[in-house]
């Protein structure tokens, strides 16, 4: 069965990445995931007494560089699971271009060279 984790990656220089996840689980506590990408194989459980360190922990890896990847399914041995569909990429929509006239500037400039 899949667990629902929020993923993190850094990537390094060389190209190498390092993953970090984290979810609550039902009972209050919060399961920590990490190791290389895509095999998240070290964990550790932490008791709800401990979610406010660990949401500090989540600014800290966002401030060494990591980057948030979202909601995603690990299996038991902490390998990501990938979705049968990619997400849709988000739309960045474009800026409207305005209609200028330039005809009506006069640039002092004789203009018939051409």
């Amino acid at each position: 069965m899949s667990e629902p984790f929020q993923l993190y990656r850094y990537t390094h220089a060389d190209g190498s990445a390092k993953d970090w996840a984290w979810r609550r689980r039902q009972d209050g506590s919060s399961e920590v995931r990490w190791g290389r990408a895509g095999h998240l194989a070290q964990s550790r459980i932490y008791p709800p007494s401990r979610y406010e360190r660990l949401l500090r922990t989540v600014q800290a890896k966002l401030a060494k560089g990591y980057v948030e990847l979202g909601i995603r399914e690990l299996d038991a041995q902490g390998c990501l699971i990938e979705p049968a569909e990619p997400p849709p990429a988000p739309s960045v929509p474009t800026p409207p271009t305005p209609d200028i006239d330039l005809s009506a500037l006069d640039s002092d400039i004789d203009d018939d060279w051409f």
